[in-house]
């Protein structure tokens, strides 16, 4: 990973969205404060994107973390969780998916799913030949079951967390996931019956998800909201229909690559737990549920923080051995 010889636009000097959700979040979240290093900035060329990465590098960490967002985040969205790792001496790199944060997409419009998974790929064949380090990839949100995927595609990661596991073929995972209930049943048909014209069309995300669910917070979920770089960007018809359509890539009964830690906001009012179980409870490799006590969909409520914290502490040292 190199930085680019021109000045794109970084996080430090170009956005100020992050920072208003930044001051939203508790003080011990915050980044730059105490015991939250902030990150440096990356870029990886993947195919025609240009991926920016948030990179707390540590050479003589134990295992690296890559943290995975969902439809309403990007990266940055992620920091507290990436900040409490790297000041416990882990490594953790949090991409910015095509489509969101300062990714740079020559055609938004042609984004399908696999540029995603292609993406996340991509980040971990790199990070394997860079390390023989464990790597752990933990995704929140869409992100959980999008890391489920990677992890299966490339069988690089020596542990997998997620905060939920969602299943868009699932018709209550869709009934969840979209903003008003009406929409599950009328999303599907409306995106796939004439693709030649709606796949270019651009969809607000938060007018898609139930965005002011995203947190328990709503002064908190309506910054995310607005900021167009996290859930207040537009992604095409395209992505949408190519994500509604997608299924596992491999079966939960199959998964054979690494044990995985389930971490589930317990008051979760976007996607309950209910949604995440019948996947998690097929799966047939080492598992464990951690239910978050008093944490949203974005966990950063206490007693939650500190659970996920702990949990994220100990399912790293089981992992920390070199991949083979």
């Amino acid at each position: 990973m190199s930085r680019p010889p021109e000045s794109p636009p970084t996080y430090a000097t170009h956005e100020p969205g992050w920072r208003h959700i930044q001051a939203l979040l508790p003080p011990e979240l915050r980044l730059g404060g105490a015991g939250a290093p902030m990150p440096d900035e990356e870029w990886l060329e993947v195919g025609p994107f240009r991926v920016h990465l948030d990179a707390w590098r540590r050479p003589e960490a134990p295992a690296t973390l890559v943290l995975v967002h969902g439809g309403g985040g990007n990266g940055r969205l992620l920091a507290p969780f990436g900040a409490m790792l790297a000041a416990q001496g882990y490594e953790v790199l949090a991409p910015d998916l095509p489509g969101y944060g300062l990714t740079q997409v020559r055609d938004k419009r042609a984004l399908v799913y696999d540029d995603w998974r292609d993406t996340l790929a991509r980040v971990l064949e790199v990070e394997a030949g860079r390390t023989r380090r464990p790597l752990v990839v933990f995704g929140a949100s869409m992100g959980g079951m999008l890391a489920y995927d990677v992890t299966a595609r490339t069988r690089i990661p020596s542990g997998l967390v997620a905060t939920c596991f969602l299943a868009p073929k699932d018709p209550e995972v869709r009934r969840r996931m979209v903003r008003w209930p009406w929409m599950a049943g009328l999303s599907g048909p409306m995106l796939t019956a004439l693709p030649f014209l709606t796949d270019p069309l651009p969809v607000p995300m938060r007018l898609a998800g139930n965005m002011l669910a995203i947190s328990n917070s709503v002064e908190l979920s309506r910054a995310i909201a607005a900021d167009p770089l996290a859930g207040g960007t537009w992604m095409p018809g395209r992505f949408l229909r190519t994500f509604l359509e997608s299924g596992p890539l491999v079966p939960p009964e199959s998964f054979d690559v690494c044990p995985v830690l389930l971490a589930h906001p317990a008051d979760d009012r976007w996607t309950h737990v209910s949604v995440s179980r019948p996947f998690f409870e097929r799966l047939s490799v080492p598992k464990r549920l951690v239910l978050l006590e008093n944490a949203g969909h974005f966990p950063v409520e206490e007693p939650g923080v500190s659970q996920l914290r702990q949990a994220l502490l100990d399912f790293l040292a089981e992992r920390g051995t070199a991949r083979p």
